[in-house]
């Protein structure tokens, strides 16, 4: 076993977008805080917010003046806190999937925030609600900006006046209060003035929209985010010395053109940095108790490590990676197993269709540190696509990946299955490596597909 902790590799964050292994109260981890941001705990205490500390339920956001904090909620939501600006989290419940029994209210005092809503509100909307002191958000979209000013004032040092604002980037949301409702759409903003005042859409944007600071993840060009290699589908590398280690990581399946030939590879990426480039995220999910946070970038010219992909990039990711020292100390009973499909966004072609996972699985063999056996079958379309293959886990958890062979029905009309062939990574999840994150990429003839899974044991 002690061959295992030299070899095994497991996972680590994508940027801006993974979900919290929490405890059952604990709503969200900051993601990103600049200057002063404190929480203010449900008892009346408070503490300083800092990168990687969790939100729980009842708790308050405050942010000083030029102040912000990006926040990852358990269902893949990310928020970011406006300067000047009071939030609490008056409601979470999210139990890895949308059952009816999902529910967030947050309870904005002062100030602002931006919300690219999780799996939270996508089928049950109602389940998603904004309270102020004037008027209710409801959300029929994905991303949009709140701010509430009790009194007229600046937010950014721009002028504020006293009420409620809703800014909607793609969706709908609504602003309603006992007077009435209105119904925003992208690109405007709906404001009420008081209770009493019935909301109606402005002439005009306020100038402090323009000021406020945006996801990191949605920004069109991020400083500082780290570059990592990503493995080819079509079985080459671009690049090297990208592993999943740690404790968390992530993962990207995706298609994308090939030397300006009109041919399309299924890839895969290890550590991936993902612009979404006017791509909006779609199909956002996960499993909060094992950190698992996964989702679709679609539209826009999206890139990966700064290759444009054609299509949609799906994601996965995990900040409850098993380590080499987890994987060395399992019981024998524990050394062989088979991982199978438990969840994840649909596998998509080089069109951007979207289609299912019908069977994913993975054997492992913890004591010849092998992948003894990865089996995927997806539907898109009228084409079917099997793939398969085995190899090293340092392979499966590194740049190049395991080598994948199978083949691809009504990719090509009238020629029968062309062969396919691609990549797949993954990497081990939870403290006796219960679950497991991965992503593949298969091409045949000139048709590709790539998609990510979250697989359980």
């Amino acid at each position: 076993m002690g061959n295992i902790i030299g070899r095994v590799a497991v996972v680590a964050a994508l940027a801006a977008l993974w979900t919290t292994q929490a405890a059952a109260e604990t709503a969200g981890v900051f993601q990103f805080v600049a200057g002063d941001v404190r929480v203010v705990l449900a008892a009346g205490s408070e503490r300083p917010a800092g990168k990687g500390a969790p939100i729980s339920v009842g708790d308050t956001v405050t942010t000083a003046r030029a102040s912000m904090a990006q926040i990852k909620m358990g269902d893949g939501a990310i928020i970011v806190v406006q300067p000047e600006s009071r939030l609490t989290v008056a409601e979470f419940r999210y139990a890895g999937k949308e059952d009816g029994t999902e529910k967030v209210r947050y309870r904005l005092d002062q100030g602002g925030f931006r919300s690219v809503t999780g799996a939270i509100g996508h089928t049950n909307k109602g389940n998603y609600l904004i309270e102020t002191p004037i008027a209710h958000i409801g959300v029929r979209g994905t991303d949009h900006e709140s701010y509430y000013f009790p009194t007229s004032g600046s937010i950014n040092g721009e002028p504020a006046q006293a009420g409620i604002y809703n800014k909607v980037n793609v969706g709908l949301t609504y602003i309603r209060n006992g007077s009435g409702e209105v119904v925003v759409q992208p690109n405007q903003v709906g404001y009420a003035a008081s209770a009493q005042d019935t909301p109606s859409l402005l002439g005009t944007m306020p100038e402090f929209f323009n000021r406020s600071f945006q996801p990191r993840s949605v920004q069109r060009a991020e400083p500082g985010v780290t570059s990592l290699a990503a493995g080819s589908g079509s079985g080459n590398s671009a690049g090297s010395g990208a592993t999943l280690s740690g404790t968390s990581g992530s993962l990207a399946g995706y298609t994308a053109p090939q030397g300006g030939r009109g041919v399309n590879f299924g890839e895969t990426a290890v550590n991936p940095s993902i612009n979404p480039s006017g791509a909006t995220l779609a199909n956002a999910g996960g499993d909060a108790a094992w950190g698992v946070n996964w989702g679709t970038w679609q539209g826009g010219l999206a890139t990966v490590n700064g290759r444009v992909t054609g299509g949609s990039t799906n994601f996965i990711s995990s900040t409850n990676l098993t380590t080499a020292a987890q994987i060395a100390a399992l019981a024998p009973q524990l050394v062989t197993a088979t991982y199978n499909y438990a969840g994840g966004p649909p596998p998509t072609n080089q069109l951007g269709t979207q289609g299912v996972i019908n069977a994913l699985s993975v054997g492992v063999n913890l004591t010849t540190s092998t992948i003894t056996n990865y089996s995927v079958n997806a539907t898109v379309g009228a084409q079917n696509w099997t793939g398969s293959g085995s190899g090293s886990i340092s392979q499966f958890t590194s740049t190049g990946g395991i080598s994948l062979r199978g083949e691809c029905s009504g990719c090509v009309a009238g020629v029968g299955s062309p062969t396919s062939q691609g990549s797949a990574n993954g990497g081990f999840v939870g403290s006796q490596a219960e679950r497991m994150i991965t992503s593949f990429g298969l091409k045949a003839a000139n048709q590709s597909i790539g998609g990510t899974g979250f697989l359980a044991r």
